[in-house]
């Protein structure tokens, strides 16, 4: 009986393949920052200033909260169109990966083996698998960075959401405040 393989993993060709993925999910990665980034620099450099001016404010002022809260709600208008547009890149991106699996799954499923007989469907999906996997890479990526882009302007509107309750409840002080001539 043959040892398990537990006991003979080669270490050398689980680190090899570890290394490999790691620059696979690398490139992966940076190509879908650099997407997400030319879709979203915008609204992250505002966050990035909202974040500043307002939360590590401890006491912004009214003005800035405003300001803010006016800046963000236009930037989130924008950034509708940007979304779709991204939407757009995924779409074609995912209908060219079908359309290379189905020639490649049409391909595959031409040939015959010396009999003449067809390959088995696993097979014949195998071949077409292996026809789209560049594109069907880049659906992914393109996936990715849609979902990445549409969490950021939720979140922005999330923020957006605080920042009217936080002027809404600051007005109410004030108005109280001027009603009670300063004094609560």
């Amino acid at each position: 009986m043959s040892d398990s393989f537990l006991k003979t993993i080669d270490t050398t060709k689980l680190d090899s393949l570890m290394k490999e993925t790691t620059l696979n999910v690398q490139y992966f990665n940076n190509t879908c920052l650099d997407i997400i980034s030319k879709y979203s620099k915008p609204l992250d450099d505002l966050m990035k200033d909202i974040y500043v001016d307002c939360i590590k404010n401890d006491n912004p002022t009214l003005d800035v909260l405003e300001k803010y809260y006016l800046e963000l709600q236009n930037m989130i208008y924008f950034m509708n169109e940007q979304l779709e547009q991204l939407g757009i890149h995924a779409d074609m991106a995912e209908k060219a990966s079908n359309e290379m699996y189905s020639k490649g799954y049409i391909k595959a499923s031409e040939i015959r083996d010396e009999n003449g007989k067809k390959k088995p469907v696993d097979e014949i999906k195998a071949l077409a698998n292996t026809e789209s996997q560049y594109e069907n890479v880049v659906a992914s990526i393109y996936d990715h960075a849609y979902k990445v882009v549409k969490g950021k302007m939720s979140s922005g509107q999330d923020l957006c959401d605080c920042l009217r309750r936080i002027i809404s409840t600051r007005t109410e002080v004030m108005k109280m405040d001027s009603y009670h001539g300063g004094s609560v």
